[in-house]
């Protein structure tokens, strides 16, 4: 039975949040008189304040004239907080949601977050070419995310609609991963990291450069984990180990990386595989049986050329190649215990081209194409033993899209972007994507920002496709709709000196047709419907600072309303407030770093995971000894005990998180 729609709650702030609030400025002050010797692992806030975005329009440009309010986040913050998958990451960053179902992380922008969704409504791009599969259209950010952090420069947080550039998928954000370039990490480097639980992660990388100028790089790592033992009540039956799942929390993976370049050309291979142990008994499985798994296997070959970058008319071409297979070992209730295979596999290939010219005065005009032929998409299911098929359905599927955009100067102080995207995929008929945004610098340290933007998501093979039939099943819906969403947002931007500034947005987003899982009664099973609207309205603030005695400070706070179609909304916390605080310790070499995140309540599916505030920890001594780096990490600093929404695969109304972890790096350079 669905709940019964409640009055939308009027924004105030709640007192966990004001003491993170209070403590986050305590910091601050404090901080801002700390220590006098610059740290220069760390990018000074007044190159922030000038660095060059490119997610968000497709071209290099200053991220205050961006047409979105862009989080960066360097490898140095990554370095410093001890962040080890891209979920964590998002964690810190200001409007996002992370949740954590023992198998698979899931992302949220700006109060939308409905369990079961796959992350689908993010665009995840490494180096610009696309990540997310092309049967789920699943965004991987967890462990199973094909990339080892250290790898990486920066990633770029795109919120809002992103339809008019990049199409589907593109809906309430878009998240680029660039790498680092061969030459940053050139020589030989090796690290080992050990934690609880069984966790330990080894991990090499080789660069060199050759005679002629090229460039190349190789990385590889693998980790494993025990996971522990988990107790949920919903199974705390004799029959069933009193509700602990023993030893069912294991994961292991592998990585490897390689790229080359010469010249304008590039080269990358991306190859990950990650295997996961289900803990949770979801999909209506035997409890406590150790069969259960999943895999994740994935693939990525580029291939880029680019022209001049100082020409007036820059050229850039790509060829790009993916695999992603994606299957469980599902152990039934029945008296047999009768082990399932499910899964999927995708295949896809495809080229993209733009044009970039500043030969019109005030112009910066952007046009080109985008082409994907996915040429294999098989979902199947199986009993192993005695054989018996469910499900084996084979099809095949493209994406194209032309889109233009016009960055024009409206006199020095104004901008305004443009643009708008054709869209015609398998998934959907043509789809226009338009964008308008208006930048303005109103004064020499304050911009405002106008955006207004229009995306969609196609319905892929999974939501339209996937049929199991018999009771707890699923039936596939070919005629499901495209979601569509639109949102308007203005920002502020306000700089303090050379080394703070404070951000300010207050948005809203309208999303329709909005494609959700739905139970049905007669017969019993799940299927995804078009389930009408869902709405969220919010503001954000963000507060960063940087010293010259190497403290570096962001801080944000949000607060959103959602309406949802169902009644209740699902997953939306009404606020959000984090601080990410690293400064040095001392002249020997040692960095702290302090991250606290509070969450407000979420409703989910049937149960409602309270509000949080949890406190991360790391400490980075960069010379150990010569050419050593140690790392020492606690998540969950002060074991607080919380939860996060289950989706209706679930029979938990929630699931349990963490309780503090410790774990220690050690990095050598050769």
């Amino acid at each position: 039975m669905m709940p019964a729609p409640t009055r939308p709650t009027p924004l105030r702030l709640p007192r966990h949040a004001c003491v993170l609030a209070l403590s986050m400025l305590a910091i601050a002050s404090a901080g801002a008189r700390a220590g006098d010797t610059p740290d220069l692992t760390t990018l000074p806030l007044e190159q922030l304040m000038s660095m060059e975005v490119y997610s968000a329009s497709r071209f290099m440009q200053k991220s205050s004239r961006a047409p979105s309010s862009v989080t960066v986040i360097t490898a140095a913050d990554i370095r410093q907080f001890g962040w080890n998958t891209l979920a964590d990451v998002a964690r810190s960053v200001r409007g996002m949601m992370v949740s954590y179902d023992r198998n698979y992380s899931y992302l949220g922008q700006r109060g939308i977050l409905r369990p079961g969704d796959f992350n689908t409504r993010f665009l995840l791009q490494v180096d610009g070419n696309r990540i997310n599969d092309a049967v789920y259209d699943q965004a991987p950010v967890g462990a199973e995310f094909p990339l080892d952090l250290d790898l990486v420069e920066r990633i770029e947080f795109v919120p809002g609609p992103g339809s008019s550039i990049y199409g589907s998928n593109a809906i309430i954000g878009v998240i680029n991963v660039i790498t680092k370039q061969p030459g940053a990490l050139a020589g030989t480097r090796g690290s080992l990291e050990a934690g609880q639980d069984g966790a330990r992660k080894a991990a090499a990388s080789v660069g060199w450069r050759s005679p002629q100028g090229s460039e190349y790089l190789l990385a590889a790592s693998a980790w494993r984990s025990d996971g522990r033992d988990l107790y949920f009540p919903e199974f705390d039956t004799p029959e069933q180990n009193h509700g602990v799942a023993s030893g069912l929390d294991d994961e292991r993976g592998q990585r490897f990386f390689a790229r080359a370049t010469h010249g304008a050309a590039t080269l990358s291979l991306i190859h990950a595989n990650r295997v996961k142990g289900i803990p949770t008994a979801s999909y209506g499985q035997s409890f406590n049986d150790p069969r259960p798994a999943t895999t994740d296997r994935q693939t990525y070959v580029n291939a880029a050329w680019r022209s001049d970058p100082g020409a007036l008319e820059q050229l850039k071409a790509r060829l790009f190649w993916g695999q992603y297979d994606s299957f469980g070992d599902y152990v039934a209730q029945d008296e047999a215990r009768t082990l399932s295979h499910d899964g999927s596999g995708a295949r896809w290939w495809g080229i993209d081209a733009s044009v970039l010219s500043t030969r019109l005065a005030g112009h910066t005009v952007l046009a080109g194409i985008d082409l994907q032929r996915d040429y294999r998409l098989h979902q199947y299911s199986f009993d192993v033993a005695p054989f018996y098929s469910y499900l084996d359905d084979r099809r095949s599927g493209r994406r194209a899209g032309l889109y233009l955009q016009d960055q024009v100067a409206l006199g020095a102080a104004v901008l305004l972007n443009l643009g708008l995207r054709y869209d015609r995929n398998s998934g959907s008929g043509g789809v226009w994507s338009p964008r308008a945004a208006l930048i303005w610098d109103v004064a020499a340290a304050t911009t405002v920002k106008a955006i207004y933007g229009a995306a969609f998501r196609s319905p892929n093979s999974y939501e339209k496709f996937y049929a199991f039939p018999g009771a707890d099943g699923q039936t596939g819906n070919p005629g499901l709709r495209e979601e569509r969403v639109r949102s308007a947002e203005l920002a502020l931007v306000r700089q303090f000196g050379e080394n703070a500034r404070v951000s300010v947005s207050a948005f809203r987003t309208a999303l329709s047709n909005l494609i959700a899982p739905l139970e049905q009664h007669e017969p019993a099973s799940v299927r995804f419907e078009n389930i009408g609207r869902l709405g969220a309205r919010g503001v954000e603030i963000e507060y960063e600072r940087g010293t010259l005695g190497g403290l570096s400070l962001r801080t944000s706070y949000s607060a959103f309303r959602v309406s949802d179609a169902l009644g209740q909304p699902v997953n939306a916390p009404a606020r959000l407030a984090k601080l990410n605080l690293s400064a040095p310790l001392g002249a020997d070499g040692w960095r702290a770093a302090l991250e606290g995140q509070y969450a407000g309540a979420r409703h989910g599916m049937s149960g409602t995971a309270g509000r949080y505030v949890v406190v991360n920890a790391n400490l980075v001594r960069a010379r150990l000894l010569r050419n050593v780096e140690l790392s020492l990490g606690v998540t969950n600093l002060f074991d607080r005990a919380y939860a996060d929404p289950a989706s209706i695969e679930h029979r938990q109304g929630v699931i349990a998180q963490d309780g503090r972890r410790l774990r220690a790096r050690l990095a050598y350079a050769f």
